[in-house]
């Protein structure tokens, strides 16, 4: 049997294909060669002088593997192509698989900076100038801010002629699909819509930082200006209340009715100031835990209670409005003396 090795050792060394085809052809032809050697050997033949017929039957190993190597040859070809086929296939789909998730990832970033921008601009940016132009905020101190101000107004300028920019960005995508012929084309899309989310992401960090900046830098003169104002209003309050107790021994009713509303409206006035004031604990034992509004609310009350004893011409309930005004606003006062310093 060394003999039959060495003859399928010869044919079957160098055939292309995968180890596994030379194992399958190796097998068959020892299968096909022992067979014959059976029929020989049946035929009266030594087993040496058979397998030498049966291999003498099949041809010499060089022919053999000559024919071997074509057959299979061919059929290693094809089997390559088909593979090399079913391989373009799965990459022509993966690539667009993967080429359409990036369009539409790219193309929904563009979007949502869009709208990002069309929000600012339609109810952030026109709350900030009338902030500005209330005088609470100001930007012409600093250069940075004045930049970033000029930013927005020109965010406004575009968002006015918004359609006529959709309308010019639709024209020329429209000529590069026309005109262009280049193998590149996809690339050169998903690079011109990869350069507008750049370029989107870049103007809504202007936008938003013109945005906040502005709060952030003038909060502290907002803070000051606002605390001036409460002890103001406060003060007249004070004002209008002393003008009516002076008023009372002489039961001037009519005098003590206008300091009453004078009083009225400068406490409102306090209360249509910005809340952050109003949530400020006051420091004074008496006031241990209440807060600013709730104080307002008290006095707002007794003030009320005043104007109806003074219309009534009630003396003694208008003593007792007037005490428990006093409860309630000499605490506010002190407070907002406090704030003020």
């Amino acid at each position: 049997m060394d003999k039959l090795e060495q003859y399928l050792d010869q044919v079957c060394r160098g055939i292309g294909g995968p180890r596994s085809l030379r194992q399958h052809l190796r097998q068959e032809l020892a299968e096909h060669l022992r067979d014959a050697a059976a029929q020989h050997k049946a035929a009266g033949l030594s087993e040496e002088a058979a397998l030498a017929q049966a291999l003498a039957d099949f041809g010499g190993p060089d022919e053999l593997h000559s024919e071997l190597a074509a057959t299979h040859g061919e059929r290693l070809l094809s089997v390559m192509i088909d593979k090399a086929i079913e391989w373009k296939e799965k990459t022509m789909r993966a690539k667009w698989l993967w080429t359409t998730w990036a369009y539409l990832a790219t193309a929904g970033v563009v979007a949502l900076e869009v709208l990002s921008l069309c929000f600012f601009n339609v109810y952030l940016v026109p709350k900030l100038k009338k902030i500005q132009n209330d005088g609470w905020l100001h930007t012409e101190d600093l250069p940075i801010l004045a930049r970033l101000n000029s930013f927005l107004n020109a965010l406004q300028w575009i968002g006015e002629y918004f359609l006529l920019f959709v309308l010019g960005a639709a024209v020329l995508w429209g000529l590069f699909e026309w005109r262009v012929r280049s193998e590149n084309k996809a690339f050169m899309r998903l690079a011109a819509l990869g350069t507008a989310a750049l370029v989107g992401a870049v103007t809504v960090f202007f936008a938003a930082s013109a945005l906040i900046i502005p709060f952030e830098v003038g909060m502290p003169s907002q803070i000051s200006l606002t605390r001036r104002l409460v002890v103001e209003e406060l003060d007249k309050a004070a004002t209008a209340i002393d003008t009516l107790e002076k008023a009372q021994p002489k039961k001037d009713w009519e005098t003590m009715r206008e300091q009453a509303q004078e009083a009225v409206r400068a406490i409102n006035r306090v209360d249509a100031l910005p809340a952050v004031f109003k949530l400020i604990s006051m420091d004074s034992p008496r006031a241990d835990k209440d807060k600013l509004p709730s104080l307002q609310a008290g006095a707002k009350s007794a003030l009320e209670e005043t104007l109806l004893a003074i219309n009534e011409k009630d003396a003694a309930k208008l003593d007792a409005a007037l005490k428990k005004f006093h409860q309630e606003f000499d605490v506010i006062r002190d407070a907002a003396k406090r704030l003020g310093k």
